[in-house]
């Protein structure tokens, strides 16, 4: 990147990207804002559009200064919610944090839970597994068909046919509701409704593509789920019920320092007139 010396002054090191009056935006900010994933892609482009956002926004923001909107009574009202609000968020975060090897969640742990707890959990409606073969010809999916009912192995036919065989791969490996499988092409949610195990349905053009689904296995309704379908799921509900027990114990633990400190005082409500209460409303309508 050039930059003109008559514009900026700059550390070779950090180059200024903008200016905006008096606020720089210096190339490890703007690196450092944007999402590594975003940047992995096209980093030049990333930061371009950056740059022009944070010029933008610098610009808006100037000019709600200038017209006073900062010393808004509303507007600082927010901000002190917002700084609450982050501020709790920070002390739940140090929470738990502090406690973090309490919090951990072992397989055993997910394992157990759902032993204890297996009558729970219960298919609410009938869950399959399945292959859904996506081609862009009709002569691809025909021979698509072909191979899998010689028995070639599906990762070798998903690679060699499919538009997107690592996806279409990956999902052929776990069940789904059967509300939800292939949902995105109707027609192959209807034939999944109808065809038996092993079976695959007719090849149907949609979307510019030609698909057919075969279904592998099925589980009832009323049926208990595997374990590895949900551990991942038990693990989060078990950390999160962790988290929360501390988070909740330790409010609690501030509360009674607090009273016992003299720092609480609470006025009875019901003691006040309600035409109090209405007119204090009515003022801050106004």
């Amino acid at each position: 990147m050039i930059w003109s010396c008559e514009q900026f002054q700059y550390d070779s090191d950090d180059p200024v990207l903008a200016r905006v009056s008096d606020e720089r935006l210096t190339m490890q900010a703007a690196v450092e804002s944007i999402p590594r994933d975003i940047l992995r892609q096209d980093s030049v482009e990333a930061i371009k559009q950056y740059q022009s956002t944070w010029v933008e926004q610098k610009v808006l923001e100037k000019e709600a200064r200038r017209i006073g909107l900062d010393n808004n009574r509303d507007f600082q009202q927010r901000v002190e919610r917002l700084k609450s609000q982050l501020l709790q968020s920070a002390l739940r975060d140090a929470i738990i944090s502090q406690h973090k090897d309490e919090l951990d969640v072992s397989v055993e742990d997910a394992q157990n839970y759902y032993q204890a707890n297996k009558d729970r959990f219960i298919l609410d409606e009938r869950y399959v597994r399945f292959r859904h073969m996506t081609t862009r010809t009709r002569v691809e999916a025909d021979n698509a068909k072909r191979d899998i009912m010689r028995g070639n192995s599906w990762p070798d036919v998903a690679n060699r046919y499919s538009i997107n065989p690592e996806l279409q791969i990956r999902e052929s490996e776990r069940f789904v509701p059967i509300s939800m499988a292939a949902s995105d092409v109707s027609r192959m949610n209807r034939f999944l409704n109808q065809i038996g195990i092993t079976e695959i349905s007719p090849i149907q053009q949609y979307g510019g593509n030609f698909h057919f689904v075969q279904l592998m296995e099925e589980r009832p309704e009323g049926d208990h789920p595997d374990l590895d379908w949900l551990i991942d799921q038990i693990t989060q509900w078990l950390y999160l019920e962790r988290s929360q027990r501390v988070i909740n114990s330790y409010k609690r633990n501030l509360y009674l320092q607090a009273e016992a400190n003299n720092e609480i005082d609470k006025m009875n409500v019901e003691d006040f007139d309600e035409s109090l209460i209405i007119n204090v409303l009515q003022q801050a309508n106004n």
